[in-house]
């Protein structure tokens, strides 16, 4: 495991700032190829879980039984009335999914009793979900740290990917990027952009052992749903922001944003859907994302400092949705290229400067020790989260799934986080540690982007029909070790092309 040394925090090798280092693009080939070869030696876990499944119960009321959603869905999607925005898209594919896997399940059955339940018929209702995750929590594996890990659910999708840390070149003069980032993160503390309560650390003699399993001080029993984050007074200790979006109950995103799907007690208001009836044509031209950056002063310069500090994490988190994801990654790269194009210069400007246009939204927190909870508002890609710090502990922990990956510096996690409940495990920092700092970077993507840019593409090619498909993400795929190793070694031959051809156009611009 990495452990953060206090005196690297004073290498001050390499650039000073990180905007004075303009060869991006050596750092996003570090990323793709560090990613290859990882995968190449990953340890494959299947866990005893359903996305989709979850993702379906998690639309409707918690005491629907999973068989009662896909009626309902089934009722109310025919060819004659198709879903008309993205999520009810992705809940008729669902449903569709869902309902294949149980009748595979019921066929089975009639020649081999001993078949065993499927996740969804174990666990029909979102309630039992939550209650099973509850149990979970508190005996959650600790997977391998030395390795990357990808986890599968019981349909073969992939559910997350555990990431230990890049180690250290010795090939090089540049500051390490975990180093960069780390300096640039203290800043946030130094100069109260983020509050840290030092006093409240939970310090630990160097003997002491902490429990045999990882332990959130706020489990899931203490958030029933699932949807509080983090307890009123972390607010000061975190900083956020979107790239483009709307902000959450914004008045910009209404008649754009998918709502939630409406239901009487057992049938979908299908006259309430979106899109349904004429009514809708009429309404006024719905707004496109917009930068979200309100920010002045020393919030601004950190949050822009991280952007160029950050440039080999955010590309660690857009090549994992490129090559686990390579569908949803098309639609999505498809989507902002569109907002780039229709929405004013700021939208424009901010995309240009983005290193991960499609999971371009940042949250930094320190020493925040969150709530289990799932980002219902998250959009069905792969989100990340990093860790820097001189703590220990801290695991992230998945209480569906039953294990928890490491949470040091340097690790990270990647997935469908808007699904899968998550939770971070009591972090301790020993006595002698002076500045107590455990830091989170987590990326991710609204759905209100995908689904607004969708309605705004349909009504800027005359206002036909609702939301226009070709910007609607797809669900998760099955994963295949054979095409992501194939994707890897695709990409990894172009990005050598590319590097050669740069290599060769510096040495013609150098004067003789």
């Amino acid at each position: 495991m990495v452990k953060m040394d206090s005196s690297q925090s004073q290498v001050s090798v390499g650039f000073e700032r990180g905007s004075d280092y303009k060869d991006t693009s050596s750092l996003n080939s570090q990323a793709l190829h560090f990613l290859q070869k990882q995968h190449s030696s990953a340890i494959t876990k299947v866990v005893d879980f359903d996305l989709l499944a979850v993702f379906l119960m998690q639309g409707f009321d918690a005491g629907h039984h999973i068989c009662k959603i896909i009626g309902m869905v089934e009722g109310a999607f025919t060819e004659a009335t198709p879903p008309q925005n993205m999520l009810m898209y992705q809940i008729v594919n669902a449903a569709k999914l869902v309902k294949t896997r149980i009748q595979t399940y019921q066929d089975q059955l009639k020649t081999n009793p001993s078949t065993r339940k499927p996740f969804c018929l174990r666990f029909p209702t979102y309630e039992l979900v939550l209650q099973h995750s509850s149990k979970l929590e508190k005996m959650c594996e600790v997977l391998p740290t030395d390795v990357m890990v990808v986890l599968i659910d019981e349909g073969g999708i992939c559910v997350g990917v555990g990431l230990p840390p890049k180690p250290p070149s010795d090939k090089t003069g540049h500051m390490p990027c975990d180093v960069r980032a780390i300096k640039t993160l203290d800043t946030f503390v130094s100069k109260n952009v983020v509050k840290i309560k030092e006093d409240e650390a939970v310090r630990i003699g160097p003997n002491e052992n902490t429990a045999p399993h990882p332990q959130s001080p706020f489990p899931l029993s203490s958030n029933p749903k699932g949807l509080v984050r983090s307890a009123k007074g972390a607010k000061d200790s975190m900083c956020s922001y979107q790239t483009y979006g709307f902000g959450l109950g914004s008045p910009l995103s209404a008649g754009a944003a998918d709502k939630k799907i409406p239901c009487s007690t057992h049938q979908i208001k299908t006259e309430e859907l979106q899109g349904h009836g004429e009514e809708w044509k009429s309404e006024p031209e719905p707004h496109l994302p917009e930068p979200m950056r309100s920010e002045t002063g020393a919030t601004l310069c950190g949050l822009v400092e991280l952007r160029y500090d950050t440039v080999f994490y955010s590309k660690l988190s857009y090549w994992i949705n490129r090559i686990f994801l390579p569908e949803s990654s098309a639609v999505a790269e498809r989507a902002i290229e569109f907002l780039s194009k229709n929405r004013s210069s700021a939208v424009k400007e901010a995309i240009e400067q983005e290193n991960n246009r499609i999971v371009a939204s940042r949250t930094v927190s320190v020493n925040v020790q969150p709530y289990t909870h799932h980002d219902i508002n998250n959009a069905l890609l792969m989100d990340s989260v990093f860790f820097f710090g001189n703590h220990l502990g801290g695991e992230f922990i998945l209480p569906s799934l039953g294990v928890a990956y490491c949470g040091l510096h340097g690790y990270s996690f990647h997935g469908p986080f808007g699904i899968l409940l998550h939770g971070v495990a009591q972090y301790y920092f020993l006595e002698e540690v002076k500045e107590p700092r455990r830091f989170s970077l987590a990326m991710w993507s609204r759905a209100t982007t995908f689904s607004a840019i969708a309605r705004g593409a349909a009504y800027k090619a005359g206002n036909q029909i609702f939301s226009d498909p070709a910007y609607w993400l797809p669900l998760y795929p099955e994963y295949s070790l054979e095409k992501v190793r194939d994707l890897f070694k695709e990409e990894c031959k172009i990005d050598k092309k590319i590097r050669k051809i740069e290599s060769i156009k510096n040495k013609q611009m150098i004067p003789v």
